[in-house]
C-alpha cells in the first residue's frame, strides 16, 4: 500500500505532442549553424549533400529501431529500459550516466548558447566576442578554452527557465514544445520558400559540386563533417526516454519518430540547398549565422530580424526538450536503483521527476563555462553513437529473448537495416576516435570512471 500511495508519472502526452518533442529536440541550433563549418570541411556541394543524406538516413535506420523497442518496452526511460533487458543493468546505467551528464547537460549547453548567440544579433552585448574574462589553456595537448560573460550569464538564465517549466510538469512541457516546434518549422519552411522565389539566388553557388579526385583527406573530412550533421539530427532517441507519459505509447511513440524524422530529413535537405543557392559555397565558412545572413539577403534587416527571432524561438524550445526528455534517462536508473533513490522521486503535485530535472539544469548551467558552440558538441557525439549502436542491437537480441512478447509495430527491413544502422554507427565511432582524438579519450574517460560510482550505488541496500 505504501509504494501506491507514491506520486507517479502521468501519461498525458499524445501524437502531437510526440511529434513536436521529436521534432522539436532535433531542430534546434544545428541547422541553422553547422552547414557553415561543414562547408568548411568539404569544400564541394555533392559532398556536403550527401553527408546530410547519409546522416539523415542513418537516424532513420535508428529510428525504425527504436520503433519496436518504444512498442515492446513502453516505459520511462527509453533505451535504459532496452539496454538493461539486452546487455544487462550496467550498460544501462552507463547510457544513462552518458546521456544525463554529458549528452543532455552539454546539448542544453550548448543550444543555449547558441540561442545567445543569436540573441547576439539583437543585443550586441552578450556576444561571446565580448566576455568579462575568457582564458585558453592546453589539456591531453589540445587547446582548450574557459570564458565567462553576458553568453553565459544569459544561457544559464535560459536553462533555469526551461528546468522551472518542466518541474511544472509534462502537460505543460510537452504544451511548450509544440509551441517552439511549430515557430521553428515556419522559420525554416519560410527561408526554404523565400529562396525558392528569390532573385537573389543562383544554381552557380552549387559549383564546384564535386571534387576532382576522392582522397583518403577527403574521406576523413567527410567523417568529420559527419560530426557535425549527426550532432544536428542528435535528438532522435528522446521521444522515447518519455514513453512512460504517453497516453497509447504503443501506437504514439513509434509513430512519433517515423513521421518525425521523415520530416527533419526533407526539411534539412531543402535547408542547405536553399542557403547554398543564396549564398555562394566559397563564402559559407566565412558565415557563422548562416541562416541568419541568408534571412539578410532575401528579405533585409527587418526579414532578417523575423528569422532570427525564430531561430531562437527554436534553440528555446530545443533546450526546453532536453529538460523535457533527458531527465527521464536518470529517473529510471534511480527507480531501478542503479542511480540514487533520489533521482525517482515524482513531485507530489506537479507529477514530474523533480530532482532528475534540478540536477540536469544546474549541471548543463554549469557546462556553458566550458567555451565555444563548437567546443561543447564536440564533447556530445562520440559516446552517445555508441550506445545509438548498442540500443539499435537490442532489437536482435530482445527477439530472441522475448520472443513471445507482442509487438505492435515492427522494424522495417528487419535485420538488413537495423545492421547498416549499426556498421555505419561503428564506422563513425572509429572514424571519431581516429580524427578527433582528444575529445573521443574525453568521452571514454567520464564514461569509465562513472563505474565505482554504479557499484558503490547498486551495493546500498533498499529501504522497505
Amino acid at each position: 500500500m505504501k509504494n501506491e500511495s507514491k506520486p507517479q508519472l502521468l501519461r498525458a502526452l499524445g501524437l502531437r505532442e510526440g511529434i513536436a518533442i521529436h521534432m522539436g529536440v532535433i531542430i534546434g541550433s544545428g541547422i541553422f549553424l553547422t552547414p557553415a563549418k561543414i562547408a568548411n570541411e568539404l569544400h564541394a556541394m555533392g559532398p556536403i549533400m550527401l553527408v546530410w543524406v547519409v546522416a539523415g538516413m542513418l537516424t532513420l535506420f535508428g529510428a525504425l529501431s527504436l520503433a519496436e523497442l518504444s512498442a515492446v518496452l513502453p516505459q520511462a526511460g527509453g533505451p535504459y529500459v532496452y539496454l538493461k533487458n539486452s546487455f544487462g543493468r550496467v550498460w544501462g546505467f552507463l547510457f544513462s550516466w552518458n546521456d544525463f551528464f554529458i549528452n543532455k547537460a552539454g546539448s542544453a549547453a550548448a543550444i543555449a548558447i547558441a540561442f545567445v548567440t543569436y540573441l547576439g544579433y539583437f543585443v550586441p552585448a552578450v556576444s561571446p566576442e565580448n566576455a568579462f574574462y575568457k582564458t585558453h589553456y592546453e589539456f591531453i595537448g589540445q587547446h582548450m578554452e574557459f570564458s565567462f560573460g553576458w553568453t553565459q550569464v544569459v544561457a544559464m538564465a535560459t536553462i533555469m527557465l526551461v528546468t522551472y517549466i518542466n518541474v511544472r510538469g509534462v502537460k505543460f512541457g510537452g504544451w511548450v514544445m509544440t509551441i517552439f516546434t511549430s515557430a521553428k518549422v515556419l522559420a525554416l519552411l519560410g527561408i526554404i520558400i523565400a529562396a525558392i522565389f528569390s532573385a537573389q539566388g543562383s544554381t552557380a553557388n552549387f559549383l564546384p559540386w564535386w571534387p576532382e579526385s576522392w582522397s583518403s583527406t577527403m574521406t576523413a573530412a567527410f567523417g568529420v563533417a559527419m560530426i557535425s550533421a549527426l550532432w544536428t539530427y542528435d535528438g532522435w532517441i528522446d521521444v522515447t526516454l518519455a514513453a512512460g507519459e504517453f497516453k497509447d505509447p504503443q501506437r504514439n511513440v513509434p509513430r512519433s519518430l517515423i513521421f518525425g524524422t521523415f520530416a527533419v530529413i526533407g526539411i534539412y535537405i531543402a535547408a542547405n540547398l536553399a542557403y547554398a543557392y543564396i549564398i555562394p559555397l566559397s563564402s559559407m565558412p566565412g558565415s557563422p549565422r548562416i541562416a541568419a545572413d541568408v534571412a539578410q539577403v532575401l528579405f533585409g534587416p527587418v526579414g532578417a530580424g523575423l528569422i532570427v527571432f525564430g531561430i531562437m524561438c527554436s534553440t528555446f524550445g530545443a533546450t526546453n526538450g532536453m529538460l523535457l526528455a533527458g531527465p527521464r534517462s536518470i529517473y529510471a536508473g534511480g527507480v531501478d536503483g542503479t542511480f540514487p533513490k533520489a533521482f525517482g522521486k515524482v513531485h507530489p503535485h506537479y507529477h514530474s521527476p523533480y530532482v532528475a530535472i534540478i540536477t540536469l539544469g544546474v549541471w548543463g548551467a554549469i557546462l556553458t563555462l566550458s567555451g565555444t558552440y563548437d567546443q561543447i558538441t564536440s564533447y556530445v557525439v562520440f559516446g552517445s553513437w555508441a550506445f545509438y549502436a548498442m540500443t539499435a542491437i537490442s532489437v536482435i537480441i530482445l527477439r530472441k529473448k522475448m520472443p513471445d512478447v507482442d509487438r505492435p509495430y515492427k522494424a522495417w527491413g528487419y535485420p538488413y537495416a537495423t545492421l547498416f544502422f549499426v556498421a555505419i554507427a561503428g564506422w563513425f565511432v572509429w572514424n571519431t576516435l581516429v580524427e578527433d582524438t582528444r575529445n573521443a579519450i574525453i568521452g571514454i574517460v567520464l564514461l569509465v570512471i562513472s563505474l565505482p560510482l554504479y557499484y558503490v550505488w547498486t551495493k546500498q541496500p533498499s529501504k522497505p
